[in-house]
């Protein structure tokens, strides 16, 4: 019996225009009724997913960050954050790239450098809890992982200028054409969902997962039931 749902968000639960199907609140609240865990599993910051879901939130999970930030509701189960080196070292890395913007992910707020504020757009489309800062002395908090935007939407050009520069334990995970991730090799949506499964004492058997790009692929692996998008890449359709 299916125990457990989980979902990516961007051309997954939402379509182009960012917006949920008009049935899904109807859907989300019979899935409750029934005590089945639905779970967002997104890049996206903690702040923006919760704030989507209201006023259903405290009754979800949230694997977001790609994993490095998992919650009940407002209740923190899991967090990972960066090494402080490895966090100057990426900073260093992407000021060789100006043309693309760096979010900094923390748990209470996102970080972007002050030169990017004409993004500013772009940025409130994804982060709902942001400052723009002068440096990285700014931050005041553990880092969970870095996003990257290319408003000229041909975010693959970078991956591997960047991947070379970078050490080895630390990956980068496309979302798209628009946007990569920059994290720890260990961390993913995979792991976010293996530890619930743990967390709430289920199997892969309970549980159901929907996808349609490479920041999905561990999710899908890791559950029994797993679901590509019409609009998914093939790798994600090879494994579903």
């Amino acid at each position: 019996m299916i125990r457990l749902i989980a979902s990516d968000m961007d051309g997954t639960l939402l379509n182009s225009k960012k917006e949920f199907d008009d049935e899904f609140f109807n859907i989300l609240q019979e899935l409750l009724n029934k005590e089945i865990y639905f779970v967002i599993a997104s890049g996206n910051q903690f702040h923006h997913l919760y704030n989507q879901f209201l006023p259903y939130s405290d009754d979800l999970y949230f694997i977001s960050e790609n994993g490095s930030f998992i919650t009940k509701g407002k209740k923190e189960l899991y967090s990972f954050t960066m090494d402080q080196y490895d966090v100057q070292t990426i900073y260093d890395i992407l000021k060789q790239y100006p043309e693309i913007m760096p979010v900094i992910g923390g748990k209470e707020r996102s970080y972007i450098p002050r030169q990017y504020q004409a993004f500013q757009e772009e940025i409130e489309r994804h982060y709902d809890k942001y400052i723009f800062i002068n440096d990285l002395k700014d931050i005041t908090e553990g880092v969970l992982k870095f996003s990257i935007h290319d408003p000229q939407h041909h975010i693959e050009r970078y991956v591997e200028l960047i991947k070379k520069s970078l050490p080895k334990h630390l990956k980068i995970m496309t979302s798209g054409n628009e946007w990569m991730d920059i994290q720890d090799e260990k961390i993913n949506k995979g792991f976010g969902i293996n530890f619930l499964i743990k967390t709430l004492n289920l199997t892969k058997n309970d549980c159901m997962a929907f996808g349609d790009q490479m920041n999905d692929y561990e999710l899908l692996k890791n559950v029994k039931y797993s679901f590509a998008m019409k609009n998914a890449i093939p790798p994600i359709k090879e494994i579903a």
